[in-house]
């Protein structure tokens, strides 16, 4: 399929008549009939009809329109990853990091991304999900991780890491169950050790509230190592992500339950409005690679099956 027919016929859908459309390619109307004629012989069914309103797409051509969109945008994406491949990463760029994430493979990464790209001096910030978003889409940083939903309303591309369950945790002889979820009224039967500002927590406060049974918060901590270490000494219990404490879980320190109801998805992300770096780009991937090493979906597994 020639894709210069592809996009007269994209072009004719969007303008909504061929006159429109050939001012915008700047060819004739009778180029782009003769074009769209091609592509149907080829395809073998009508793609367009006129009507005195215009042009309206067959059914076949709303198809073929919504396919072309996305192997257009898979064209772009590609010819910029060559791009980017060809380039030799260098220049400053900072990312930004959750205190959990941060604690799980920021050693990892940034040892691995340095020694791999040398020309490129590479920082890194550190806050709670919603203030990394709002720091990458204000250009504070050039690629943040963070939970999936603080990206809505934000000119943001993102890319899937994991998804995992809000769980609480408390010392081992407490004696929580993965594979034995709770929910929120037995959450609020415990001392909890929470941080107000992280939102999934608030989410989790105000769904407590709805159903008549506020949290018994006795502190709002928001160093996640701080949170961790008073669990382990049997001071409280806490709510936080899966991922967050699976190391302390795995070596035996803490028992855990997911809380029913309550999940967090991260995403590693990048600006949409403005120019991306080689660097930027391979940062993203370094991102995902490291994710990808911890297996955490094998370690959420095993935990349920325990």
């Amino acid at each position: 399929m020639d894709l210069r027919q592809l996009g007269y016929f994209v072009s004719i859908a969007e303008h909504g008549g061929f006159a429109a459309a050939a001012r915008a390619r700047y060819v004739s109307q009778s180029a782009l009939s003769r074009q769209v004629q091609l592509l149907e012989e080829e395809i073998g069914t009508r793609l367009l009809e006129r009507s005195s309103r215009g042009i309206v797409l067959t059914p076949a051509g709303q198809i073929l329109l919504e396919r072309a969109g996305r192997l257009f945008k898979d064209v772009s994406q590609l010819k910029e990853d060559v791009l980017g491949e060809a380039e030799t990463p260098s220049g400053r760029i900072v990312l930004g990091l959750t205190p959990s994430m941060r604690q799980l493979f920021a050693g990892n990464l940034v040892e691995g991304f340095l020694r791999r790209f040398p020309a490129v001096h590479l920082g890194v910030i550190e806050g709670l999900s919603h203030a990394m978003a709002e720091s990458l889409a204000r250009g504070l940083c050039d690629v943040a991780v963070f939970i999936r939903d603080d990206a809505k309303g934000r000119a943001l591309s993102t890319r899937k890491l994991i998804d995992e369950p809000l769980v609480i945790a408390a010392q081992s002889r407490a004696g929580l169950r993965m594979d034995t979820p709770v929910d929120v009224t037995e959450v609020a039967k415990h001392p909890l050790i929470v941080s107000r500002s992280n939102r999934v927590t608030s989410g989790l406060e105000k769904e407590a509230v709805r159903l008549g049974c506020p949290l018994n918060i006795i502190i709002d901590v928001q160093p996640l190592h701080l949170s961790i270490d008073l669990v382990c000494r049997g001071v409280a219990y806490m709510v936080v992500p899966f991922s967050a404490a699976v190391t302390e879980y795995e070596a035996g320190f803490l028992s855990m339950a997911p809380i029913k109801g309550f999940n967090t998805g991260w995403v590693v992300a990048w600006p949409s409005d403005r120019k991306v770096s080689a660097a930027s780009l391979r940062l993203v991937e370094a991102v995902q690679n490291e994710v990808a090493a911890l297996h955490l979906d094998e370690s959420l597994r095993r935990a349920t099956r325990s």
